[in-house]
C-alpha cells in the first residue's frame, strides 16, 4: 500500500482499523525523515476482535537522504569517508579554510559558517568546525532554516552544549527545534580520539536513519 503526503491511498492492506493506523503511521514517517520503520501491533488494542498479530514494515520512497557536514577537520573529514563507504544515503562537507583543500578535494567553501546552505526537513547535518564560535554559527543557521533537519548533531560536551542552547534561545530559535540536536554526539562505543568519535556519530546516525535509536540508547 502506497501512501502520499496528502493522504491518498494506493492499494491496500484491508482495510478497517488496521490500515487507518497503518496511514497514521506513514504519514509520521513522511514527516519524520527516518527511512524504514517496523512495527508490530497487537489487533485486539486496535478494536479489532479478531485478535492476533500484524507486523507490517514501512519504507520512505524519497529523494536521497544526505549527511551535511561542517567543519573538514580530523573528524569531519574521517566522518565523509565513513559515510561514502558504509551508509545508505549521500554525504556533503562545508568549511570556510582554503587549505582543507589539501585534505578533502570535495569540500565546498562557505563565506562563513552563518551561511550555510539551505536544508530539508529530510537531511541530516553534523557540526564539527574548528571553533566553538563556528560550531555555533552553523548550528544557528541550520536550525534558523525554513525546515529543521531530521537530525543535528554536535560535537561537543554537556557544558558547552548548555552555554549554546541558552544563547539560540536567546537569539529567538524555537525551543522544539533546539530540541532536535544530539550533544554530546554519537553512542558511547569508548574513545575520544577522532576516529572513534566518527564512528560512534555514525553508529547515532544509522540508528536515527533506521528508526531504532530509542531503541538502541534503552540497551545500553
Amino acid at each position: 500500500m502506497v501512501v502520499f503526503p496528502d493522504g491518498r491511498l494506493e492499494g491496500t492492506i484491508g482495510g478497517g482499523a488496521l490500515e487507518k493506523k497503518a496511514t497514521e503511521e506513514a504519514q509520521e514517517l513522511l514527516s519524520s525523515g527516518q527511512r524504514t520503520l517496523l512495527r508490530t501491533y497487537n489487533l485486539e488494542d486496535l478494536g479489532m476482535i479478531c485478535g492476533g498479530r500484524a507486523t507490517l514494515y514501512y519504507e520512505l520512497l524519497a529523494p536521497p537522504v544526505t549527511l551535511h557536514i561542517f567543519g573538514a577537520g580530523h573528524v569531519g573529514e574521517k566522518l565523509f569517508s565513513l559515510v561514502k563507504l558504509a551508509a545508505p544515503f549521500a554525504a556533503s562537507i562545508y568549511d570556510v579554510r582554503e587549505e582543507v583543500r589539501e585534505k578533502v578535494p570535495e569540500v565546498t567553501l562557505l563565506s562563513s559558517y552563518a551561511a550555510v546552505p539551505e536544508l530539508k526537513g529530510r537531511d541530516y547535518a553534523f557540526i564539527c568546525t574548528h571553533s566553538h564560535e563556528g560550531d555555533y554559527q552553523a548550528l544557528k543557521g541550520v536550525l534558523s532554516g525554513k525546515e529543521t533537519p531530521s537530525y543535528v548533531g554536535l560535537v561537543g560536551s554537556r557544558p558547552k552544549w548548555a552555554k549554546m542552547r541558552e544563547r539560540l534561545l536567546a537569539e529567538g530559535v524555537a525551543e522544539e527545534r533546539v530540541a532536535r540536536v544530539h550533544c554530546p554526539v554519537g553512542l558511547p562505543l569508548g574513545g575520544k580520539d577522532p576516529g572513534s568519535i566518527a564512528v560512534s556519530a555514525l553508529a547515532e546516525i544509522l540508528a536515527h536513519h533506521h528508526g531504532r535509536l530509542r531503541e538502541v540508547r534503552e540497551r545500553l
